[in-house]
């Protein structure tokens, strides 16, 4: 795919996360498939393993679409794991915006299926984005 700009490495395995010509983020691995970052976010949960600052302070000039951290953090509070689920909601403990997860927040605070520190750090991120 000609013009694609690499981002930033999502594993040591040859995944990365770069902006295509249209301005879409899009997955590439190493021997050269593409597909845009929306059709499969399960292969972005590793950047969860990185601080969100060393994400969002990224050079994304190129990128007409914002970039998928949101739908990112989303889909791992919404995942079969507490392991993505705690590395997200990592994320919003240490400053990445919570308002926009509130719904998310609330239903994972109530989900039964998950350890008792999961739903309680849901619940403390939920009141403390529903605050006015």
């Amino acid at each position: 795919m000609a013009n694609y700009r690499a981002v930033i490495a999502i594993n040591e395995h040859g995944l990365m996360l770069g902006v295509g010509p249209e301005g879409r983020w899009i997955v590439s691995t190493s021997d050269g498939r593409r597909w845009s970052a929306a059709e499969n976010r399960r292969v972005l949960l590793p950047l969860l393993e990185r601080r969100h600052e060393d994400l969002t302070t990224l050079n994304l000039d190129l990128a007409s679409d914002p970039p998928p951290w949101d739908d990112l953090i989303r889909f791992a509070l919404s995942s079969w794991s507490d392991y993505w689920a705690g590395l997200a909601l990592g994320w919003l403990e240490h400053g990445y915006p919570a308002a926009p997860f509130r719904d998310t927040l609330r239903a994972l605070k109530d989900e039964a299926r998950r350890t008792q520190a999961i739903r309680h750090r849901a619940l403390r991120l939920w009141r403390e984005a529903s605050k006015p």
